[in-house]
């Protein structure tokens, strides 16, 4: 897998790796001191976050190093 960094656009919201742009939903893997950790993305008022599958929270921004794992079905 490819590392990428992701990058949000203040001005429209959006969140986008490797220029693809990413939704509510989809799952990734961001890098954590020397880990990869995997879980979903979500959005909220305050902007975009990540939930690992043990329901923490990390609020996301740009530079994190991430990977694309799925997509949503949505």
């Amino acid at each position: 897998m490819h590392t990428q960094q992701l990058l949000i656009h203040q001005t429209d919201g959006l969140l986008e790796l490797n220029g693809f742009l990413l939704q509510a939903g989809d799952q990734i893997a961001i890098q954590l001191i020397d880990a990869w950790i995997g879980g979903m993305i979500a959005h909220d008022q305050h902007g975009w976050y990540f939930l690992t599958k043990y329901g923490v929270g990390i609020r996301l921004q740009t530079g994190l190093s991430a990977r694309l794992l799925s997509l949503s079905s949505d």
